[in-house]
Formats: C-alpha cells, structure tokens, sequence
C-alpha cells in the first residue's frame, strides 16, 4: 500500500497556507482523525501542537506502521491512537465509538497519490452518514483552475470532484473550498492539491 517517507517535524506538507487553514479548523474540534498515517508526520505534528485534541489514524501497510509507532513513542505523545487496519475497517470502528458525539471532527484522508485502488468514495460515505458535523480534508486532489498543484490519479481514478461528487449525500448542505494560491511554501514537498468540505 505505497512506500513509507521520510519523517518530517511539520505536517500537510509543510504547506504555510494550508497549515493556517488547519490551525484555524482545529479551534472549532475536538477530534483530529487521519487516513493513511505513512510514518506519522502529519499525525505527530498535529498531537504536539494540538495537544488537547485525541488523534485517531490508520495504516495499513505494516512497515509504516512500525515506524510511525517509533516516531510517535520517540515524541512521546500520548494523544494518538493509531490502528494497523484498512481505511474501511478503522472509519466503523470509529463510527460506533462516536456514536452520539456533538463534537466536531477534523478528517484528513490521504493515500490517494499511491498506486492503488482508493476506498474514498467509501470512506467520503461513511463519515457524512456517521458523523453529524465534519471539516473533511482530502489530500492529492485536483484544483480546478490551477495545473501547479499535484494531484493523484491511477488508472481510472482522479483524484477530483467529478470522481466524489455522488457520494457526497444530498440532503446535507456542505461549503466547498480549494486553494488560491500559487506560492510554494514547503521546504520539502511540491504544491499538493486538496479539497476542504464542510458540512
């Protein structure tokens, strides 16, 4: 399931602006729950720096697994609970442990640079049908307009609106927003296209 990275201090890929977005989403969550851990960078940076928050997240591939446990034992951060299942298995887990719960999540749900086939749709289901109120941010996606930012695709899958639009549920309303800048702040990583949706 994609290939471990290195282990970075900072998250989002170390994106200024979606960083300050994040910062400005988490004042309103209490809950901060990941889909595709890889070695904990995004994970790790948000435990530390949002330390009143309780941090969920996922890997399935077992080598990422181990090392974001290193990371996170290394860090020693006691905020995280990080399961080694797929996306699927761990979202209803999640749903029967939330069940009932006002409190607003924030989602990030990556993986969909690997080559692989993505549960997103499933996963986009899932949550708008279990969780009451979300910020849902997705990773790799495709902005309309704007070429400079890397999206994910295999085979058949872009990651894009056109390839979500039908499961998101029509009976919610939802705000949609994409970046609008084109500087590159990251010291590592490339402009990396996503989505916010909130609901």
């Amino acid at each position: 399931m994609g290939r471990s990275n290195p282990f970075f201090n900072v998250g989002f890929h170390g994106d200024r602006y979606l960083l300050n977005l994040v910062d400005e989403l988490l004042q309103d969550c209490r809950y901060f729950v990941e889909i595709g851990t890889n070695v904990g960078s995004t994970l790790c940076y948000v435990a530390n720096k949002y330390s009143y928050l309780t941090c969920f997240s996922c890997e399935p591939n077992n080598k990422s697994f181990v090392e974001a446990l290193n990371n996170i034992k290394n860090l020693n951060l006691k905020n995280i609970s990080i399961f080694n299942f797929e996306s699927i298995m761990f979202l209803n887990i999640l749903r029967g442990a939330f069940k009932g719960c006002e409190d607003k999540v924030l989602f990030w749900l990556g993986t969909h640079g690997s080559n692989f086939k993505w549960a997103l749709k499933d996963e986009l289901e899932l949550i708008i049908h279990n969780f009451k109120s979300a910020y849902i941010l997705i990773d790799d996606f495709k902005v309309p307009g704007l070429d400079c930012f890397k999206y994910g695709s295999y085979k058949d899958q872009e990651c894009s609106m056109e390839y979500i639009k039908d499961s998101l549920n029509t009976n919610n309303k939802y705000a949609i927003q994409y970046p609008t800048y084109t500087e590159r702040t990251s010291k590592h990583h490339p402009l990396v296209g996503w989505i916010l949706i909130k609901y």
